[in-house]
């Protein structure tokens, strides 16, 4: 299996206060750079809104299922002042699309202008927090299920926490990126080397996480991966 270059997303370096960098990796050549990863950076009146998920589900119908979420994200997310509600209704575009068995994971963030967070996560990886030379996934200690399948929380999900003070640099990504194995099998450590980089510059940042995944993975993912990098402004960390 072959696996596409690592490419930049067109996300402006700024969105709000918060300095943006994104790469997307592609597994295989059969689904005509079709992919089930999407991700998405947005300033509102509420903060600057991060999205980043994962279809259930490859080729054309799943980067139809991101493309639609996406584009409702983009729709909502300058409207729906409550992170809880906005991917309430994210579920619902996707529990009442035209493959009801499909399912999103994804994480949602709105970043405060004082660098506080809430963070939504639904069925997906938390976002990793760097700060001091480490990188620790945030904490979620309630987890939601994927969208799509929010019924089984009663519909609902709960918004959790990220301290300011907890980050310097934030990392999002999709599990195609934890999941990656060596020739041995083993899993690649994205938050050992998401903390040995991160004295890069925040772009520099993602191109070596990326090379450095493929080269983990003898470039041959099984699965798509996606990273996502926001840098707060220093006058916010120092706050």
């Amino acid at each position: 299996m072959t696996v596409r270059p690592p490419s930049r997303t067109s996300h402006p370096d700024k969105v709000g206060a918060l300095s943006v960098s994104a790469r997307r990796l592609t597994a295989g050549s059969g689904c005509g750079g079709a992919a089930g990863d999407l991700h998405g950076a947005l300033d509102t009146p509420f903060g600057t809104r991060l999205l980043i998920g994962d279809v259930m589900g490859k080729g054309r119908e799943g980067a139809r299922t991101a493309a639609t979420v996406l584009q409702t994200w983009h729709e909502l997310a300058p409207r729906e002042s409550s992170l809880e509600a906005l991917a309430v209704r994210l579920h619902s575009v996707v529990a009442h699309s035209a493959e009801p068995d499909r399912f999103v994971t994804a994480a949602l963030l709105t970043v405060a202008p004082d660098g506080g967070a809430d963070l939504v996560c639904c069925g997906h990886p938390p976002p990793l927090l760097i700060r001091d030379g480490g990188a620790v996934p945030a904490a979620v200690p309630a987890p939601a299920p994927p969208l799509g399948l929010l019924d089984l929380a009663h519909g609902w999900c709960a918004a959790q926490p990220v301290p300011a003070r907890s980050w310097e640099r934030m990392l999002l990504h999709t599990d195609g990126v934890t999941d990656a194995r060596d020739a041995d099998g083993v899993f690649y450590p994205l938050a050992e080397r998401a903390a040995e980089l991160a004295g890069r510059p925040l772009a520099v940042f993602t191109a070596a996480l990326a090379a450095d995944l493929l080269h983990h993975a003898r470039g041959s993912l099984q699965d798509d991966a996606s990273l996502l990098a926001v840098e707060a402004a220093p006058a916010l960390l120092r706050a």
